[in-house]
C-alpha cells in the first residue's frame, strides 16, 4: 500500500514502480503544487548508484529553466527513503505518442483520452506490484482499495502539519545515505564477477514494440499525421538539446522513453540522472563501466573517450532512424555483439526497411549516427536547421 506522506508531499497515486523504486502523484502540502515524486527503495534493497543518480539529477536540473527539459523541486531522505520531486508531466512517452491511431493524434480530445487510459493502465500496473504487501484485489473489477487515488484522497480529511524532522532535504542528505549503504569493498567485488549487461530499462510494452518492428504497417508508419508530429516534436527535442548542451551539459542517456509528450504536445526531456558537464574528464564511471542505455551509446562512448554534445546527438540519429523504420540501426543478441556492429558496420539505409520513408529525415537520421563525430551534424541547433530543409 503506498504511504500516505513523504516528507511534506502528500501522496495522491502510484503513477509507476521498477526494479529500484516507484513514482507517486503528490501534492505539496506547504504550496498546494502538484508533483511527481521518485521514491527509491531502502534497507538491503537501496540501491548506491541509484541514490547517486537521484543526487546528481536534482543538482543538474535545479538550475536549468525550458519549456522542454523537466523542472525538479526538491530532494531529500524520508524515514531512510531518497526521493525526488519533480514537474509532474501528464503525458505519453515519445514512441507511445508516435503510435497512436490518425483519430487520437489529429485531436486535441483523442490525445486527452489516450493519455488518460495510458495513466489508468499504469496505475492497474502500479498497483500489482503492491499485491505482495498484503492487499486484497476487487472481485467486482474495480480499483484496487490499496491504491491511493485522487478520489479517495478527495474523501479524507486533511491530514496533520508535516515535522520538519520526519524528512531531511537536499542533495547531500541522499549522497550521505549512500555512502552509509555502500560498503567499501563494493567496486573490487563487482569487478572480480562476469557482469551482466542490459540493453534497456525502457516503458512497459517499449521492448514489445521494438519486436514487433517486422510486422509494422508501413502505411501507417507513413501518415502524414504522424509524420507531422514527428518533425514537431524533433525540433522540441533539438531546442531543448541546445539549451542543455548551452549550459555545459550532455544528457548521456537520450531514448524515447525519456523523452514526455503531454496533453498540449509539449515535449519535456527527462531522467538526467546521468547528465554530466561536459568539461569533465571522465566518459565512464569510476570504476571503469560504462553509463547510458546500450542502444543509443554512440561509438565514443562504448569506447570510453571524453563525451561532447555530439553524443547525445548521435542518441537522437538512433531515435530518428527507429521511428522511421521501427526498428533500430542495430540488432544483436548481446551488449557485446551490439558495440562490434555500432562499431564497425553501418546500418542498413532507412529506404531499403521503408522505402516510402521521408527523405530529408532518412537524411538526417544518417548523418547523426556516423562513427565519427566530427562526421555528423555537430550542434542542435545544426540539426533543427537540417530538419526544416
Amino acid at each position: 500500500m503506498p504511504p500516505k506522506v513523504i516528507g511534506p508531499y502528500r501522496v495522491l497515486e502510484t503513477l509507476g514502480s521498477g526494479g529500484v523504486g516507484t513514482v507517486y502523484r503528490a501534492i505539496d502540502r506547504r504550496s498546494g503544487e502538484m508533483a511527481a515524486l521518485k521514491l527509491l527503495s531502502t534497507g538491503p534493497a537501496l540501491d548506491p548508484k541509484a541514490a547517486r543518480r537521484l543526487a546528481r539529477e536534482f543538482e543538474t536540473l535545479a538550475d536549468l529553466s525550458h519549456p522542454n527539459v523537466v523542472r525538479v523541486f526538491d530532494t531529500g531522505v524520508f524515514q531512510g527513503y531518497p526521493y525526488l520531486a519533480m514537474e509532474l508531466v501528464d503525458g505519453l512517452t515519445l514512441r507511445h505518442y508516435l503510435s497512436l491511431a490518425e483519430d487520437e493524434l489529429s485531436s486535441d480530445h483523442g490525445l486527452s483520452r489516450a493519455i488518460e487510459e495510458h495513466r489508468k493502465t499504469l496505475n492497474v500496473e502500479g498497483g500489482a506490484a503492491h499485491e505482495d504487501d498484503g492487499g486484497d484485489s476487487d472481485d467486482e473489477g474495480g480499483e484496487r482499495p490499496d491504491i491511493f487515488t485522487l478520489a479517495t484522497f478527495g474523501e479524507e480529511s486533511p491530514s496533520e502539519e508535516y515535522e520538519e524532522e520526519d524528512y531531511e532535504s537536499g542533495p547531500e542528505s541522499v549522497r550521505a545515505l549512500a555512502d552509509l549503504a555502500d560498503e567499501p569493498d563494493t567496486r573490487e567485488s563487482m569487478l572480480s564477477q562476469p557482469i551482466s549487461l542490459p540493453y534497456d530499462v525502457p516503458m512497459p510494452g517499449e521492448m514489445q514494440e521494438v519486436a514487433r518492428a517486422s510486422e509494422l504497417d508501413l502505411d501507417r508508419l507513413n501518415r502524414p499525421e504522424r509524420m507531422g508530429r514527428l518533425k514537431d516534436v524533433l525540433l522540441q527535442i533539438c531546442d531543448a538539446l541546445a539549451y542543455v548542451h548551452g549550459h555545459g551539459l550532455i544528457h548521456r542517456d537520450l531514448k524515447p522513453s525519456n523523452i514526455m509528450v503531454d496533453e498540449d504536445r509539449l515535449v519535456r526531456l527527462m531522467d538526467f540522472g546521468l547528465a554530466k558537464f561536459i568539461a569533465d574528464d571522465a566518459a565512464v564511471t569510476a570504476d571503469g563501466r560504462l553509463v547510458g542505455t546500450f542502444r543509443y551509446m554512440p561509438p565514443e562512448q562504448i569506447l570510453g573517450e571524453k563525451l561532447d554534445a555530439r553524443a547525445d546527438l548521435y542518441s537522437l540519429g538512433v531515435i530518428l532512424y527507429e521511428l522511421l523504420t521501427g526498428r533500430p540501426p542495430f540488432e544483436a543478441k548481446t551488449p557485446y555483439e551490439l558495440w562490434q556492429k555500432v562499431l564497425e558496420t553501418d546500418a542498413a539505409p532507412v529506404h531499403q526497411i521503408n522505402a516510402r520513408a521521408d527523405r530529408n529525415l532518412s537524411r538526417v537520421a544518417h548523418r547523426l549516427i556516423r562513427k565519427e563525430p566530427a562526421d555528423r551534424y555537430q550542434t542542435a541547433e545544426e540539426v533543427a536547421e537540417a530538419l526544416n530543409e
